[in-house]
């Protein structure tokens, strides 16, 4: 009967494509539900597109990003499609960068929705409570999906979906049979080695801080610092490895980095990015998770 509801669903996509929200907690099959839609809308011949907003798993491109992907073949797994842009979060935990989400995620369904008939929007697990709920409405609210996917065992994103503008096409669905629980261990595990695959290919670049503008301010202890007096308000054992973003005009990503070096008197930050120049790069945006570039995750930068 479940298969039959999925592909029942699936078909109903295809007769009125548009943008396709997968919404539900962690571990309900999103990810696997969201690869089945694509491919199926690839194998009808429509043009598909995938947005990975789940910064804390990410299959289209690096952890701490907003990823999307076009997609040309059906694949069994997400992972499998070449990032075709990237937007910087800065953190893999969402709650304290979900400002960065929503603008990843609103900027990445433009992108697709002027490219294809078909977006499906992966997102994260983050359903439950007030804050979640409120979040999450709001992302709706600023995608404006055709369709959204609810992956629920037991009622979770029932008062997302009550809060849901009229208009939006609902598809109720338990999670996929074949989705595989995962631990805390596992994820971070996993996060690691997609963080070390990134950085594989780093090499070191000087950063003139008084000559590429920061893309975002920087909280520390509750305290914005401009980034003139990063270096010296900020402890060095704060700012090692944490994560930053190097951006083109628009806000993508160029590359990501993560701090190696400073010079507090001649403001440079030296980063570790898999790029071979900083041809292209407007803005510096830092970001909140220190991660080295074996992939190990350090903490926080508070």
């Amino acid at each position: 009967m479940d298969c039959e509801l999925r592909q029942h669903t699936i078909e109903a996509i295809l007769d009125a494509p548009g943008v396709v929200v997968m919404l539900g907690p962690v571990d309900a099959g999103k990810t696997t539900t969201a690869t089945d839609i694509a491919d199926a809308a690839i194998q009808a011949g429509l043009r598909t597109v995938v947005v990975d907003a789940d910064p804390g798993q990410s299959d289209i491109g690096p952890p701490a990003t907003v990823g999307l992907a076009v997609v040309r073949r059906p694949v069994r797994a997400m992972d499998r499609l070449p990032p075709a842009a990237a937007f910087f979060v800065g953190d893999t935990s969402v709650e304290g960068v979900y400002r960065y989400v929503v603008e990843g995620t609103v900027r990445s369904v433009a992108w697709a929705r002027d490219r294809a008939e078909v977006v499906v929007v992966d997102t994260t697990g983050w359903v439950e409570g007030p804050a979640a709920v409120a979040a999450k409405v709001d992302k709706l609210r600023r995608i404006t999906p055709r369709h959204v996917i609810a992956l629920q065992r037991h009622g979770e994103v029932e008062p997302i979906l009550a809060r849901l503008p009229p208009g939006i096409i609902v598809h109720r669905l338990c999670p996929s049979p074949r989705v595989r629980t995962r631990s805390r261990d596992v994820r971070r595990a996993t996060r690691a080695m997609r963080f070390r695959r990134y950085f594989a290919r780093a090499r070191p670049h000087t950063l003139d801080l008084t000559a590429l503008p920061a893309g975002r301010p920087v909280l520390h202890y509750g305290r914005e610092v401009p980034q003139s007096r990063m270096l010296t308000d900020i402890s060095r054992a704060s700012l090692r490895h944490l994560l930053v973003g190097l951006a083109d005009r628009e806000g993508w990503l160029v590359a990501m980095g993560s701090v190696v070096g400073m010079a507090p008197t001649r403001q440079t930050a030296t980063v570790a990015a898999p790029v071979r120049s900083l041809a292209g790069v407007h803005t510096l945006q830092w970001g909140v998770l220190r991660v080295s570039p074996s992939g190990h995750e350090e903490g926080r930068l508070s």
